[in-house]
């Protein structure tokens, strides 16, 4: 049983960070990272010290780089790896994990050598696209093949594409060490692609930081989603990617991933926005941005916003000596009392609401006080949101990736927002 070595590659030179050693059940900080200037923790919920984390403690991070539910069942077998065994799994995947993290169950430097991080990309034909989507065993085959490691629980192909193309067209498959630039995912659910496509730009339309998305038609309805952690120089088949540090809010406050849907101690509003307060490079915006993506996320009737989807960004500043740390774009952005079948409880209680249909005025006003703003600062944020997200997601549905069915599926939508939207514009009127 080796050792996994864990590394950051920024872009072609791996940073030893630390390893896990299996045997005991132990993370351990490298002591020539921890001794480097400028250096950053893998997570919040990891800090940088000499003493080792137990399994406990460091599960949460590395089991978050993961894979869930059906499509990591649908890994584990195409790659033989028993069920439980999540380290075997990220030394199989570990080539291209969230963020610039990369594990390996051999020296990443001496296998980098071996298989070049500029080792370039394959072409992907149409085909190729739609055989990737025939089912979850056709996505772990492709994510297997590649080594790669997808959070989540959809059905999801990371790819890189050329941003000299369209979306149809233009992608590529990574060789070696190279990086994908997109995650490609599908639901077996009706429309739930072009739902996410309406969804994000509309979110984007409302000036909300948000990851840029496209539908790319292989026969059925996929969304690209341009990755917020990566960076791309050039065109074609030599583009240079630099990966950005990346993790999701489970993944900071140290909550194993069975255990995402959880109201963190205190409320995870409240406790989301004490941590951005406290660790944000620009609080008061990452905060308002926050706040945005609750006040959305409300009105498209999104109940499914957990500790997952929800991530921060950072990286070490050479001149400042500090860590940089940002909320990241939206994304996930999803309706999901468009479908019966969801449940209408909410992952993120807003003001001491559980499920989406009992938030009211009052509750707005109690979601203002565990932000940390006053309701006349959420009500300035509310406002473009309410006069704008039903002609955004109008808008969306005529853009030129939308499929002939969209629109119909974003009458659909705006209909369904109708009262959330009455109760965010009665407490826009509301005495403050």
């Amino acid at each position: 049983m080796r050792d996994l070595e864990i590394s950051r590659l920024s872009s072609d030179r791996p940073t030893v960070v630390g390893r896990i050693d299996r045997e005991h059940g132990l993370f351990i900080y490298d002591e020539g990272y921890l001794a480097a200037a400028n250096t950053i923790p893998l997570s919040n919920s990891l800090p940088l010290r000499p003493e080792p984390f137990n399994e406990g403690e460091f599960r949460p991070y590395f089991e978050g780089l993961l894979a869930e539910g059906v499509s990591r069942q649908a890994l584990m077998s195409q790659l033989q790896i028993p069920e439980n065994d999540y380290l075997s799994l990220l030394a199989a995947c570990g080539k291209d994990c969230i963020g610039d993290v990369v594990i390996s169950d051999e020296s990443i430097g001496d296998s980098i050598q071996r298989a070049p991080m500029k080792a370039g990309y394959d072409g992907v034909s149409r085909d190729d696209l739609r055989q990737m989507f025939e089912s979850f065993p056709s996505a772990a085959k492709e994510n297997a093949a590649s080594r790669l490691s997808l959070a989540g629980a959809q059905n999801k192909v990371g790819l890189a594409h050329d941003p000299s193309q369209d979306m149809n067209c233009g992608w590529m498959r990574p060789k070696g060490w190279s990086a994908t630039t997109h995650i490609l995912k599908t639901s077996h659910i009706l429309s739930v692609p072009e739902v996410e496509y309406l969804c994000m730009n509309a979110a984007a339309a409302c000036g909300i930081h948000a990851a840029e998305v496209a539908l790319v038609d292989v026969g059925v309805p996929v969304v690209a989603v341009r990755r917020f952690d990566r960076r791309v120089r050039g065109t074609g088949r030599n583009i240079s990617v630099v990966r950005l540090h990346q993790e999701d809010l489970a993944q900071a406050f140290g909550v194993n991933s069975v255990s995402k849907y959880a109201e963190l101690p205190g409320g995870s509003v409240r406790a989301i926005s004490t941590f951005l307060r406290a660790k944000s490079a620009r609080p008061l915006n990452d905060i308002a941005e926050f706040a945005k993506m609750l006040l959305f996320a409300y009105a498209i009737g999104d109940c499914d916003r957990h500790l997952k989807n929800y991530s921060i960004v950072s990286r070490s500043g050479a001149e400042s000596g500090r860590t940089t740390l940002r909320l990241a774009p939206a994304y996930d952005l999803v309706s999901t009392t468009l479908y019966p079948r969801y449940s209408r409880d909410l992952a993120m209680q807003i003001g001491g609401a559980h499920s989406i249909d009992d938030v009211d005025v009052g509750a707005l006003f109690c979601m203002a006080e565990d932000l940390g703003i006053s309701s006349k600062a959420l009500v300035g944020l509310a406002g473009p949101i309410v006069k704008r997200i039903a002609s955004a997601v109008e808008e969306a549905a005529e853009g030129d990736a939308a499929y002939k069915s969209t629109a119909y599926v974003a009458e659909d939508l705006i209909e369904d927002m109708r009262p959330r939207l009455e109760v965010l514009e009665a407490f826009c009127h509301a005495r403050q």
